[in-house]
């Protein structure tokens, strides 16, 4: 894994770097003593620069917990985040997301390296060639070029993370100092429509430097901002100033707005979905042609540790578990006499062959996601039934009756202490098709393409579901409610359905009420399944929006988001 190696001068910290309870992320800091000219014009520094912006990126599987702040997750520690949110308890005063924070320092760092891009010298490298091949003053010179829409893309990428929990926030153009109330004294509070369009702002300017073809350029290493992340963060800005929640602040963008920037994505046929759904959550994740911005984190079996079943030894039972209301979610494929699928119909509890055997025929992505009762993991039968080997009332056995299988290998040894590669990910194709469908679905309709796209909003998600040969859709199929279902289905635990929901103005309806669990019971050879109700949870409708810290109302006198 790349090390992101963190420059401390004298005068000022210009680096720091948020801790979180799962480092994943290797830092070596580097105590160098340097004025920021002398930072700024020493063209390696510049790129250790850069490479710490990065490191203000989520750390997606430390906020892994964040998924239990939905209907579709639990956390079986009860110290963790999730349980201050689903009480209700957290506020002003008390918010454990730190994402302000972590936001605002990442923005700094990019207007810090904005505001000195041009001091950077590379005379010395024109001066140590010695021969006919320059390729490495090129190669500097077109790294600083693309390092600055890197910086542009990530700015952007904060200010979007920010706006999504607040609303509008202070578009900073000059690094300001986060640490120094006296900076912040008389900032004032920008709208969420001028905060959407900044966004937009800064990744058009971003396109305009990163080339869509990196070919050419093989030192720009994988992982690094591309013009498709451009697009898709453009793309997502503008899906969610579309939304209700957004609508109702003010914002100017529209359904079609979000499903043109979404076609320019798709229309780049830089991307296409992985023949294999699990694949995508697997070691060799990286290699997919699937994603599109994602984040590397090198050979790590932490995840594993926290997740896999209390059946394995080293299994530390901080798991982060599925819901019955996530597991019911997952369609039951209808079969003929030959076991060919003849459709797909919603899971109910009241059908009798259904509530005998609730895990047989659903949709292949509940087997990619959820480890359930007689699944097969690590060749081991999990046994989440009352006194199984993985089910309570064992200590630190599941609360809700599955595990997670998402993300989570089974190829690790926990006891020989093995670990494998993991890789987060921000964006992907298939997230992608499902934000043109609904786009698309609230300007034109299931099957209208006037604009020319080549497809429609039920082609897009029918694409979607064709890759794990799910039934397509029919076109008085689709609805809000059918593509709110896909998407969960889809996108479960890589951080969409806490923000989804709230973009939709749905939290009262899928937040603020009870989740539930399976109690499994083995009588000899059979089960009997009942679903019990595991937790009430607490959602009122001012959480839409997290309010702004209580500190920064002090220093700055702006008025707090409605209801707090």
């Amino acid at each position: 894994m790349k090390k992101i190696v963190v420059i401390i001068p004298l005068l000022t910290i210009l680096f720091t770097y948020v801790s979180c309870k799962k480092d994943y992320l290797e830092v070596h800091e580097v105590k160098t003593y340097v004025t920021p000219d002398d930072l700024y014009s020493n063209y390696n520094y510049v790129q250790q620069a850069v490479w710490n912006i990065y490191s203000y990126l989520p750390d997606g599987f430390a906020l892994l917990d964040y998924e239990a702040v939905t209907e579709n997750a639990e956390s079986t520690n009860i110290t963790w985040a999730s349980h201050t949110f689903n009480n209700g308890i957290w506020n002003q005063y008390n918010n454990p997301d730190g994402a302000w924070w972590r936001n605002f320092n990442g923005i700094r760092q990019a207007n810090l390296y904005l505001a000195n891009k041009d001091k950077v010298n590379i005379d010395y490298i024109k001066g140590q060639i010695t021969s006919a091949d320059s390729s490495a003053l090129y190669n500097a010179r077109n790294n600083i070029k693309f390092m600055q829409g890197e910086a542009m893309f990530l700015k952007a990428f904060f200010y979007f993370d920010l706006v999504k929990r607040y609303g509008g926030v202070p578009i900073m153009r000059q690094p300001l100092n986060y640490e120094d109330p006296a900076t912040w004294k008389n900032v004032s509070r920008n709208t969420v429509d001028e905060c959407i369009k900044y966004i937009v702002s800064l990744c058009d300017s971003a396109a305009t430097i990163i080339p869509s073809n990196l070919a050419p350029y093989s030192w720009y290493s994988q992982g690094r901002v591309t013009s498709g992340a451009i697009k898709t963060l453009k793309a997502k800005a503008l899906l969610y100033a579309a939304s209700p929640l957004f609508k109702d602040a003010g914002t100017t963008a529209t359904w079609a707005d979000a499903a043109s920037a979404l076609h320019d994505v798709i229309a780049s046929n830089a991307y296409s979905l992985d023949a294999n759904y699990a694949n995508l959550f697997g070691a060799n994740n990286a290699g997919s042609n699937e994603l599109i911005f994602y984040r590397r984190y090198g050979n790590t079996n932490t995840i594993e540790k926290g997740n896999f079943p209390i059946v394995f030894q080293n299994s530390e039972g901080n798991s982060i578990t599925p819901t019955q209301n996530f597991v019911d979610e997952f369609e039951v494929l209808q079969k003929d006499n030959n076991g060919n699928i003849t459709g797909a119909r919603p899971f109910d509890w009241s059908n009798p062959t259904d509530a005998a055997n609730p895990y047989a025929n659903r949709d292949p992505r509940m087997a990619a996601t959820v480890v359930y009762n007689g699944t097969t993991f690590s060749s081991t039968t999990i046994e989440t039934f009352v006194g199984g080997n993985s089910g309570l009332p064992a200590l630190k056995a599941t609360k809700t009756g599955y595990y997670l299988s998402k993300w989570v290998n089974p190829s690790v040894d926990l006891v020989a202490g093995t670990s494998t590669a993991h890789t987060w990910i921000y964006f992907r194709y298939g997230e992608i098709l499902l934000d043109y469908a609904e786009a698309m679905y609230n300007a034109y309709g299931a099957t209208a393409d006037p604009q020319g796209y080549g497809m429609t909003a039920l082609e897009a998600i029918n694409r979607v579901r064709q890759r794990v040969n799910m039934p397509l859709l029919t076109a008085a199929q689709l609805n809000q409610q059918s593509i709110e279902h896909e998407r969960n289905v889809e996108l479960g635990f890589e951080d969409q359905r806490l923000w989804d929901v709230r973009r939709w103005k749905k939290g009262a309806t899928y937040f603020n009420k009870p989740v539930n669990r399976i109690v499994i019971n083995k009588n000899g050879a059979t089960y009997s399944y009942t679903v019990t109700k595991l937790e009430n949870r607490v959602f009122e409708n001012k959480m839409a929006w997290y309010p702004i810290p209580q500190d920064e109302i002090t220093k700055t006198g702006w008025a707090q988001n409605s209801g707090w």
